[in-house]
């Protein structure tokens, strides 16, 4: 069955339920296959025209390049997604943007490591399920050093956002020691931790 909401031609070689499955709006799965490090999801966009971020002019399209980015496990496995993003180039003179890449903040942050959905899936593992760092990097197929590169930015912007604390009616302190260790080597072995207990 057919999507007729989508600009792409009923002829192209894809599956409406596999995008469903991939669910991220504007991108189709065009192939899967599997990999030393899990399954590989490759998509692509079929936008057929787009505007210059520069100068809003009609862009001409210049082929595709592929970036791959880390998403979220699926069925046990890591995942990475293959994203052949459309390379554009501005054919206006008195533009600065000569060429762009195709950019969607919703799959992927511009120069991000990690899909949003891979993000919002280990700060949600972190919150609800006790999982460090470390076992979250294990499990997406990678490092800390890259993990937390991608999650800390959000997590410091969540900090800091004053509406959080809408609705909450009853707050629980929690102390516990966070390691046994020197703290002159370790830093502060003790931690305090603020728990929304609100029915």
């Amino acid at each position: 069955m057919h999507n007729h909401s989508c600009v792409c031609p009923d002829t192209l070689d894809r599956c409406d339920r596999c995008d469903l499955l991939l669910d991220f709006p504007g991108l189709h799965l065009v192939a899967v296959s599997k990999a030393r490090a899990g399954l590989v999801l490759e998509v692509e966009s079929c936008d057929p025209v787009t505007g210059c971020p520069g100068c809003g002019v009609i862009a001409t399209g210049h082929g595709r390049i592929a970036v791959e980015v880390i998403d979220a496990p699926w069925a046990g496995r890591p995942v990475r997604i293959r994203w052949r993003k459309r390379r554009w180039v501005c054919l206006e003179d008195v533009c600065k943007v000569a060429t762009f890449l195709e950019q969607d903040p919703e799959v992927c942050a511009p120069r991000g490591l990690l899909s949003t959905r891979a993000i919002r899936w280990a700060i949600g593992q972190l919150r609800r399920e006790g999982a460090t760092i470390q076992g979250l990097a294990r499990q997406l197929s990678t490092t800390w050093n890259t993990l937390w590169s991608q999650v800390q930015p959000v997590l410091a912007r969540a900090a800091e956002d004053p509406s959080r604390f809408e609705g909450v009616q009853v707050l629980g302190v929690d102390e516990h020691i966070w390691h046994h260790r020197d703290p002159r080597r370790r830093g502060p072995k003790a931690l305090t931790g603020m728990v929304d207990l609100t029915r």
